[in-house]
């Protein structure tokens, strides 16, 4: 039926997976996945906010914003597979608690960024929009952001390389 992968197709990926797993090991694996997500929602968010002002502008900045959903949001279920693979059993629940805590103060961001948006376009020329403003700070704001992120993954690949080297207490 039209449900099943082709084999051409199929032996595609598998030979990427191949080729992956004789290169890093699984949990590394998992963890590119938000690493190259991450990398890859910079330039697509940058052209959500920064797509001219022709008549599709609309639609561009919907397309980008569609393409940066795609990237940028697959981190989550690979993120959570390292998490409980990563700590015992008697440590899930509080490795989890900690998970939900850093994305609440994570949270904070747009807080922080809709204060200075009100500071900057209170101090504006009048040759300047505050639409411009907005655009500026969530763009580079955002992609800051996402940069960091992958870097923080790339660290926690290094990091749980390091915790399969050290034996386990019994």
């Amino acid at each position: 039926g039209f449900l099943k992968p082709k084999k051409q197709e199929n032996n595609r990926s598998s030979s990427i997976t191949l080729a992956l797993q004789s290169i890093f090991d699984e949990k590394t694996i998992r963890l590119l996945i938000p690493i190259v997500g991450s990398l890859l929602a910079i330039p697509t968010w940058y052209l959500t906010t920064h797509t001219g002002g022709g008549d599709n502008a609309f639609q561009f900045a919907m397309f980008w914003l569609s393409l940066e959903y795609l990237v940028a949001e697959c981190w989550f279920g690979p993120t959570i597979a390292v998490l409980q693979t990563s700590v015992g059993t008697s440590k899930t629940g509080t490795a989890q608690g900690i998970f939900v805590l850093t994305g609440a103060v994570g949270n904070v961001a747009p807080t922080i960024l809709g204060w200075l948006y009100g500071n900057q376009v209170a101090d504006l020329p009048s040759t300047t929009t505050s639409n411009e403003v907005l655009a500026d700070l969530l763009g580079w704001g955002v992609c800051a952001g996402y940069l960091l992120s992958a870097i923080f993954f790339g660290v926690s690949v290094f990091v749980s390389g390091e915790s399969d080297a050290i034996p386990a207490k019994k």
